[in-house]
């Protein structure tokens, strides 16, 4: 193998295996108390209320051992709220965040993404649990797969929980309720289609081989 060909090649993996990252944070500044957190988000992303439920059979009964995380049965909307209303002080950012009090919030991508980073600040009091988790998941038919978490302490005013290392494939972040969340903060990009990354190498490929049929030509 020529090269030219052996680096067209390479420039195509390369190229085809890295989507262009980008950035975010929510803090729902722009809002008022008791608007949808969902007017602060960015494209693709969406927040709901989670359920930890099982899988039903075609007789709507419960499968044995298939809960998983989802968006809740009759699922009312997630708000933003201003802390002190909750006797909880100030927001972390401005004067609302996102209301997880009393239920589980997911925040799901609407494509899985690749997480550089993820970080969020809890609210300024000590109500709440010491010892909680923020999940990562994957998400299929029938089942969640776990790809990391971030402890944290709703104990510790304005703890700030973030990820210790990338994670791959994210399609949904677990929060837990008990308290208030601000200052979501993310950088990752879209995992790309096997479609059509195939499509892109084929087309670097087909270039490359089209320099090396050209320089063989023109040493003719």
């Amino acid at each position: 193998m020529t090269s030219i060909l052996r680096s067209s090649l390479l420039f195509g993996l390369i190229t085809t295996s890295v989507a262009e990252a980008q950035s975010y944070v929510i803090n729902f500044d722009s809002l008022r108390s008791g608007n949808e957190a969902n007017l602060a988000a960015p494209s693709g992303v969406r927040f709901s209320e989670g359920t930890f439920s099982p899988n039903l059979d075609s007789n709507g009964d419960a499968i044995l051992n298939s809960n998983r995380w989802r968006t809740a049965d009759l699922a009312q909307s997630i708000l933003v709220s201003n802390p002190a209303d909750y006797g909880r002080g100030l927001a972390p950012s401005g004067a609302l965040a996102l209301d997880s009090v009393f239920q589980p919030t997911l925040l799901r991508f609407s494509s899985p993404q690749d997480l550089q980073t993820f970080s969020i600040t809890l609210d300024r009091d000590p109500l709440g649990e010491s010892v909680s988790t923020i999940n990562f998941y994957s998400v299929g038919i029938d089942s969640n797969s776990l790809l990391g978490s971030i402890s944290v302490n709703q104990t510790s005013p304005g703890f700030i929980g973030s990820l210790s290392s990338p994670l791959k494939g994210v399609d949904m972040i677990v929060l837990p309720s008990g308290a208030l969340y601000d200052n979501i903060s993310f950088s990752g990009s879209a995992v790309p289609e096997p479609a059509e990354s195939a499509l892109a190498a084929l087309g670097l490929c087909s270039w490359g081989l089209w320099a090396f049929v050209r320089r063989r030509l023109s040493n003719q």
